[in-house]
């Protein structure tokens, strides 16, 4: 059994945050909604890989974030040492300061592990006018 008695102490680092490729509205706001089914990031403790399904939904406002480069900011995380209430909080705090929307939310499913299933989820700008 993995023993988290020493979790306060443990370093986090995570990935360097590349340039996320952004490109101008010019007017057009649809709500936005990706799913990536291939996150993954490691347990700080265990260092075995926690899985699950990232869902990215936000409401542009003059600029658009371009998928690909979203896209590979989230595989950066594949063996980067973190929490999995964490993550979610960075990834939606990085995706937000790239393109300024009205709102974003962050959402991950997890896989099973442990025989407890997960979501974490993170909401920046005015997500309550939905």
């Amino acid at each position: 059994m993995t023993d988290y008695s020493q979790a306060d102490k443990v370093k986090l680092k995570l990935p360097k945050t590349p340039k996320l490729v952004t490109f101008a509205s010019k007017g057009n706001r649809p709500i936005i909604e990706w799913e990536y089914p291939e996150f993954q990031c490691l347990c700080p403790i265990s260092g075995r890989h926690d899985q699950g399904v990232v869902m990215i939904k936000y409401l542009p406002d003059k600029k658009i974030l371009e998928s690909k480069s979203v896209r590979d900011y989230l595989a950066l995380w594949r063996n980067v040492k973190v929490w999995q209430e964490y993550v979610t909080e960075e990834l939606a705090s990085v995706l937000y300061t790239a393109c300024k929307p009205e709102w974003l939310v962050v959402e991950i499913k997890w896989s099973c592990r442990g025989g407890i299933l997960a979501k974490t989820c993170s909401k920046h700008g005015k997500y309550d006018n939905i």
